[in-house]
């Protein structure tokens, strides 16, 4: 997002220079009309006078005020564009989070049920060895001293 507002006001910083470029000319060329009326230089004055005519209508005073407020319109945009792609990413990193959390929580949960499984089995091994030590102990009376 903030890529595509810097190219918006790449685009109307270049449409506010182009404009006023050419603002600057038709100036220009309307102060070389006058100078060379005062001079009395009929000829300049028809050659400067289709020169300005070859300049699209559009170019003003107007069209420039309205080129620096769009211009301005996008950099305000541009600082909208990065405070919702900042707010965009602090939510994808909250969301990560939780579900990062939501994984370990599950591993958890399953390691301390294998473990209470494990915990389970082992004491039931226990109780066998426990069993078959005292049944030994009873047939055989000498066997069973020796192990403990």
């Amino acid at each position: 997002m903030h890529c595509v507002g810097i190219q918006l006001e790449k685009h109307f910083s270049k449409v506010r220079a182009d404009s006023l470029a050419e603002w600057e000319k038709k100036t220009d060329i309307i102060q070389a009309i006058t100078i060379a009326t005062r001079k009395r230089l009929p000829q300049l004055v028809n050659e400067l006078e289709r020169k300005l005519e070859s300049f699209d209508s559009k170019v003003s005073h107007t069209y420039v005020k309205q080129a620096k407020e769009r211009h301005l319109a996008c950099k305000n945009i541009k600082a909208e564009l990065q405070e919702l792609a900042d707010r965009r990413l602090d939510q994808a990193k909250e969301s990560a989070l939780e579900i990062i959390i939501g994984l370990i929580r599950l591993w958890a949960e399953y390691e301390e049920t294998n473990a209470a499984i494990e915990v389970t089995i082992l004491e039931n091994a226990i109780q066998e060895i426990e069993r078959c030590v005292r049944d030994q102990d009873v047939e055989a009376d000498g066997v069973a001293k020796q192990l403990f």
